[in-house]
């Protein structure tokens, strides 16, 4: 029987984009059906060995078989439910709760299988929005060698003079080169996906610094800065800026 290698962990931690959201996600579903540890598993594509990708509280027992199909698997007073995760029909990973005891109910499995497929589903997202761009990019490619194309083939075969030829055709790639959809979609699209991202990454730094500076939950944190940002009409994340800003400064003061 082989074993996990638990001592094995993802190099880059801090450099997956999804990380928050899986972690969050699988300790939800951790204190839902009241286990007492996960952790989550990838294959590393250049060994093909599992990493341990993320884990909290009692940690999956050496003897579990990572070649074993999903279900319950039990020993030492132990219970783990096993879930494989996949993409594009391809064996991706595993999550596996433990549970301190032998019995697991069929509610606990079936609230953990539901976020195992919801888990699943978000490791996906980078995959399947790449396949997706690469798709649109490649037809939208061909689409315009297609229009330079023809109309190339078409001046060969006019009888234009040399100096209108010329003009001609390069005056027709340079409009298909600019009037591509997809890349005026990204053009577009980029800086509003970098500013929500930056407006998130600042409002959860804030959150988390109410959270520990004034012993504010989640909900009160976001509901201060909702309602400063309302009252001040300004947007969110300018008063997360400011707060943040305003806390360095603090910071600054008491180091000098």
């Amino acid at each position: 029987m082989s074993s996990i290698p638990l001592s094995k962990r993802n190099p880059n931690p801090q450099r997956d984009p999804l990380r928050q959201s899986v972690t969050s996600l699988a300790l939800f579903a951790m204190y839902a059906a009241g286990a007492d540890g996960y952790s989550l598993f990838e294959i590393d594509e250049a060994s093909g060995a599992r990493l341990i990708r993320h884990s909290n509280g009692l940690a999956v027992p050496p003897w579990l078989d990572p070649d074993d199909e999903s279900g319950v698997k039990r020993g030492d007073g132990i219970a783990v439910a096993w879930f494989p995760l996949y993409l594009d029909a391809a064996f991706a990973g595993s999550l596996a709760f433990v549970f301190r005891g032998d019995d697991i109910s069929e509610d606990k499995l079936s609230i953990l299988n539901r976020f195992a497929r919801i888990i699943e589903a978000v490791q996906a997202l980078p995959h399947t929005t790449a396949s997706l761009a690469a798709r649109i990019g490649t037809l939208d490619a061909e689409l315009a060698g297609i229009k330079i194309a023809e109309r190339t083939r078409g001046i060969l075969t006019s009888n234009l003079p040399q100096p209108e030829a010329i003009e001609t055709l390069v005056s027709h790639v340079e409009r298909v080169l600019e009037g591509r959809q997809f890349g005026s979609v990204l053009e577009q699209l980029l800086p509003d996906l970098e500013d929500q991202v930056a407006t998130r990454r600042a409002v959860l730094r804030a959150k988390a610094l109410l959270e520990s500076r004034h012993g504010m939950s989640e909900e009160q944190a976001y509901f201060h800065l909702r309602v400063k940002s309302r009252s001040t009409r300004r947007r969110l994340s300018e008063v997360a800026q400011e707060l943040l800003a305003v806390e360095a400064t603090a910071r600054q003061e008491e180091r000098g």
